[in-house]
Order: structure tokens, then C-alpha cells, then sequence
């Protein structure tokens, strides 16, 4: 029987988003795999999967590899969809293992070692940081003293901003290796590029970037993991193309090229000087801005990132563009706090503001919000549209600073 595998660790209701363009395979069987507790509605699953399997944690390949041993006794497993960051991984070592179409485990480790991936990229002369793998501690002190602070100590396959930090100082580094880095850690260090942080998400079919969508982050993404700032970023139409725009195109083609990306939704970070050079940042083999990006993008260029996932899979993808208003498009995210919602701002509260896509809360009061600790993980967020960059800046930024949301925090027993 032909059938799906999708490997996933959505979060409801918003990760139906991402699998609604499952329901037009009426001809294949599909099984979800996920982690248990991650799926509290088990119910809402059932117009879309035939079939759920569990596993504890999602990165237990071992646990993957049984469940998948398993469905092929009696399925011909077709596709392997693996739509989030930390996934990716483990859907190209299982392709490769069981001869299972879509991105094989080199195509996949080039997209989620930030070491190699930036390795390939200066083999092809394309600008972006200089890097170096931190064994031990003079490989941090050996850095700075070549490039300087700051730099950036990640993880080599990290994702969300998730343990990225800016060290400014030998104080600050001292402290890092001291209390924070483990024992054999790897980690992997970069040169930091002070400019204005953009991305461009992209849909690549057959080798060919056929649609590339370019959006500028109101704050950098390490502002927004490190400083509380707020996930927000607004997507320019194709009438506001300048320059600049132009160019982290062509270098997003450029790395696409070089890392052998030939069939995927693609996000790409880059950063513009204040001299004006177009440095790359990184790039995942997935939709960017989890739930939120897509539906701007969909709104400004008439494109469906979520649709298009499924289908480059599934080798079906034709690309389309509905018409759209063609206006400048943006999301802001709204802050969270630790502890029991006593008050927080709704739909309602904004009745002035003219052009809302869409707006949803995630909390309800009396519910627990748990701590923020990556670039995504708030408590709501709105999508917007209008006809300038600044102005729907302004508009977001607004929006970010009339949120309201109250907690009380459970004393300690």
C-alpha cells in the first residue's frame, strides 16, 4: 500500500497547517509518528492520518527506525515528510537507510551542520561568517584573539536560536566556558555580523529556485532569543524590490546551489552591512517562522508554503501564484510570561487597527504559560497588512506595546 510517514512534533491546533495539504492524497495511507506527549487530541488527527505511532522523544532515531522497520512488513512508504528543524536529520538518514525518495542523509547533514554547511559555502567563495569547531578551551580563547569580540558560540546543529550566545568579553567568554559549556562539548563558534537581519524563503523544485519571497526581521533573531524582543518580520511585495532585495536573492540561489538543495521549502538568513554587502547567515530545509511566516507570504505573493511542502515531497509540485493585493505583509509575536494567566489582550482589543489578517492568542485565563527560550515559543501573535514598510512597522510595534498579559506566579511549596 502507498503510503506517507510524517515525522513530526507539531503542536495543535496550528500544526494542522501543515498537514491539511495531506487530505488530496486520497490514494495513500498516512501515519503520523510523534512524541507522546506532545498530542493531547489525539481526535483532531483523525481526518488527516489513517494511523499514529509514538515515540518519547523525537530525535530517538533508534525508536523511529522500529516504528518505520514495522509499517514497510506490510507499506510501501512513498514519502517521508519531516517539516520541522529538528527532524531533518533523522528523515535523511532514514531515506538513505531504506532507499525512501526526497533529501538523502549528506543532503540533509549539509543543511543542518552549521560546520559543513558554512564550510561548503567558502569553497564557493559566497560571503558569510568566518567559523571554526570548539573542542576545548583554547579553541574559544585561539577565536576571539583572531576575530575579535563579539562572537557567537551555537550548537553545530542547532535550530530557534536555542543555546546561541554573543559573548562580548573575555569576561564574558571566561564565564561561558566556566558555567555554562559542558564537559566534551562541541560547539560551534562564529565571527559576528553586525547589519540589519533579513530572510528569504524559498520554494526549490528540480534543483530551480521557482519562487524566493525576501522579508526583513524587525530585530535580530539573537535580540529576540537573548533580549525579549519581540519575533516579528514584515515580507516586501515584488513591486518594492530594490537592490538589496535583488541581491539576497541571488546570494540565496548562490547557497541553494552549493548545498545541493534540489527539492525543498527553503529558509535562508542573511544580513546587509551597514556598508551595504549581503552576508549569509544560514539556511534550513524547511518553512521559516513555524505557523506565521506562511500565511504573510501567502497573503503578499499569492504562494502556499504549506501546500508546497507536501507536494515537493510527494514529487506533485507545480508551481501557482493566486492574485493577491500585493501589499507588504508582517507578523509580530506577543510576550509571554511564566505563571497563570489572570488577564490577557484579545481580538477585541484591537478593533482600531485596519488591516488584520489575523490575530489568535494561545492562553486563556487560568491557564499556565511556561517559560520563552527560543525565537518562536509566545503567547500570540497578528498578521497585518499595508501599503509601506514603515508604516506597518509602526502598526506592529504598536500592536506589540498595547499587549496586555497578566500572571501570578505560584509561590514554592
Amino acid at each position: 500500500m502507498r503510503t506517507i510517514v510524517y515525522i513530526s512534533d507539531f503542536r495543535l491546533p496550528s500544526g494542522l497547517n501543515f498537514v491539511k495539504p495531506l487530505l488530496k492524497f486520497t490514494d495513500c495511507y498516512k501515519i503520523l509518528i510523534i512524541e507522546r506527549h506532545q498530542l493531547h487530541h489525539p481526535e483532531r488527527l483523525e481526518p488527516y492520518f489513517d494511523e499514529i505511532r509514538y515515540v518519547d522523544y523525537l530525535e530517538s532515531v533508534g525508536a523511529i527506525r522500529e516504528h518505520i522497520l514495522q509499517i514497510l512488513q506490510s507499506h510501501s512508504i512513498v514519502a517521508l515528510l519531516t517539516p520541522g528543524e529538528n527532524a531533518i536529520e533523522i528523515g535523511g538518514q532514514l531515506r538513505s537507510e531504506f532507499g525512501i525518495p526526497g533529501m538523502q542523509r549528506n543532503q540533509a547533514e549539509a543543511v543542518r551542520n552549521k560546520w559543513i554547511m558554512k564550510q561548503m559555502l567558502h569553497q564557493r567563495g559566497i560571503r558569510t561568517s568566518r567559523t571554526a569547531i570548539a573542542l576545548q578551551q583554547q579553541d574559544y580563547l585561539r577565536f576571539s584573539a583572531t576575530y575579535g569580540f563579539p562572537i557567537i558560540v551555537k550548537p553545530l546543529s542547532g535550530y530557534g536560536s536555542i543555546n546561541t550566545f554573543k559573548l562580548s568579553s573575555m569576561e564574558e567568554l571566561l564565564h561561558y566556558l566556566q558555567h555554562t559549556r559542558k564537559e566534551q562539548q562541541r560547539d560551534l563558534l562564529e565571527e559576528f555580523i553586525q547589519g540589519t537581519e533579513f530572510h528569504c524563503d524559498s520554494i526549490v523544485c528540480r534543483g530551480e529556485v521557482v519562487f524566493a519571497s525576501v522579508s526583513q526581521y524587525l530585530y535580530n533573531c539573537l535580540d529576540i532569543a537573548t533580549q525579549q524582543k519581540p519575533p516579528a518580520s514584515i515580507a516586501f511585495p515584488k513591486g518594492a524590490e530594490t537592490d538589496v532585495i535583488l541581491r539576497i536573492q541571488d546570494v540565496n540561489r548562490q547557497v541553494i546551489s552549493a548545498l545541493g538543495i534540489n527539492q525543498s521549502v527553503t529558509h535562508a538568513e542573511l544580513f546587509v552591512t551597514p556598508e551595504g554587502e549581503v552576508v549569509f547567515g544560514e539556511i534550513g530545509a524547511r518553512i521559516g517562522g513555524s505557523h506565521v511566516m506562511p500565511p504573510c507570504i501567502k497573503n503578499t505573493h499569492g504562494v502556499d508554503l504549506f501546500e508546497a511542502v507536501t507536494d515537493l515531497e510527494l514529487g506533485t509540485y507545480t508551481f501557482t501564484r493566486q492574485e493577491t493585493s500585493n501589499k507588504f505583509t508582517g507578523m509580530i509575536c506577543f510576550p509571554s510570561r511564566a505563571g497563570i494567566i489572570q488577564h490577557i489582550s484579545g481580538r477585541e482589543d484591537y478593533q482600531d487597527v485596519p488591516g488584520i489578517i489575523d490575530f489568535q492568542v494561545s492562553y486563556e485565563v487560568g491557564q499556565h504559560a511556561g517559560d520563552v527560550n527560543d525565537t518562536m515559543t509566545r503567547s500570540g501573535f497578528a498578521i497585518v497588512e499595508g501599503d509601506s514598510f514603515e508604516e506597518l512597522r509602526q502598526t506592529l510595534v504598536d500592536m506589540y506595546d498595547r499587549f496586555v498579559i497578566e500572571v501570578a506566579v505560584p509561590e514554592n511549596v
